[in-house]
């Protein structure tokens, strides 16, 4: 076994953890609990009884690292645990600080309006952003952990 590439990737990982403390707003208190990943912001896209959510998030120092050398495939189990409660959760991108889902059947219709049962998050988001159909107005929530109910129209 060659000692040149794990000398490297040592260095590497030394280097980007010392650099990390000394980047401003990566406080420990941000990544409470031993979790490595902090959602900064949420966008929740209805249409009809789908949604569609595009999240923002920033990982600890190690984890950043980690993902950087094999990749944010990594990610998927983490951002799957962050939407347990959602049924129908497929991940359509996701990268080092980003990440797009589909979430089938978050809401379901009735009298001609659809209506969204609050969900529990897997972590706090700092914000979370709902657009509504058709025509996109946005209504904005800070620091939530459970979802407020939400009701719309689709015309």
């Amino acid at each position: 076994m060659k000692t040149k590439p794990i000398i490297v990737v040592a260095l590497l990982i030394s280097s980007i953890l010392l650099a990390a403390r000394f980047v401003p707003g990566t406080g420990a208190d941000q990544f409470k609990e031993g979790k490595y990943i902090h959602v900064d912001n949420m966008v929740i896209q209805f249409e009809k009884t789908n949604a569609t959510i595009y999240i923002d998030y920033h990982l600890n120092p190690f984890a950043q690292a980690y993902i950087s050398l094999f990749g944010s495939k990594n990610l998927e189990p983490k951002i799957k645990e962050i939407f347990s409660e959602f049924k129908g959760v497929k991940i359509q991108t996701i990268g080092i600080s980003s990440a797009s889902l589909q979430v089938l059947n978050i809401s379901r219709e009735e009298a001609g309006n659809y209506l969204c049962d609050p969900y529990e998050l897997g972590v706090q988001s700092d914000v979370v952003t709902f657009v509504y159909p058709p025509k996109g107005k946005t209504r904005s929530y800070e620091n939530v952990k459970v979802t407020p109910p939400v009701v719309y129209y689709y015309y």
